[in-house]
C-alpha cells in the first residue's frame, strides 16, 4: 500500500481517510501479536488447570479404591435388601387375596363388576327371593 502512495500523488486528506478505514477494518500487527500472546497464555493456564484436575481425579479414584465397606455394614445391606424383597412378595400375596375376597363378596351379593344384578334363578338360590 505504501508503494502506491509513493508512485501516485494522493491528497493527504484521502490518505488519512483510507488509513483510518484500514485501521478500523483490520487489526494492527502489534495488536495481533498481543492477541496471540494472550491466547497462548490462556492455553497454558488451561493446560495447567487440566493437569491439576487430572491429578485430583486420580487421587480421588485411589481414595475410593482404598475405602471398602466393612463386612457388618454389607451384611446389614444384604439383610435389608432380602427383607424388602420378602415384604414386597408378601404384600403382593395379600393384595391378590384381597381381590379374590372382594370377588367372592360380589358373587354372594349378586353384583357383577359392571354393576349388573345376578340372574333371577341365582337370587332364589341365595335366599334373597321373597
Amino acid at each position: 500500500m505504501l508503494r502506491l502512495w509513493k508512485r501516485v500523488l494522493v491528497p493527504a486528506r484521502l490518505q488519512r481517510a483510507v488509513r483510518r478505514w484500514f485501521d478500523a477494518r483490520y487489526i494492527s500487527r502489534a495488536d495481533h501479536r498481543q492477541d496471540i500472546k494472550d491466547a497462548l497464555w490462556e492455553v497454558q493456564t488451561l493446560g495447567r488447570e487440566v493437569t491439576a484436575l487430572r491429578a485430583e481425579v486420580t487421587r480421588l479414584r485411589e481414595q475410593v479404591a482404598k475405602t471398602e465397606p466393612d463386612q457388618a455394614r454389607m451384611r446389614r445391606w444384604d439383610d435389608a435388601h432380602r427383607l424388602a424383597q420378602e415384604s414386597a412378595t408378601a404384600m403382593e400375596h395379600v393384595l391378590r387375596n384381597e381381590v379374590l375376597l372382594w370377588q367372592a363378596v360380589d358373587r354372594v351379593t349378586g353384583e357383577t363388576p359392571a354393576g349388573r344384578t345376578r340372574p333371577a334363578g341365582l337370587e332364589r338360590a341365595a335366599g334373597g327371593g321373597g
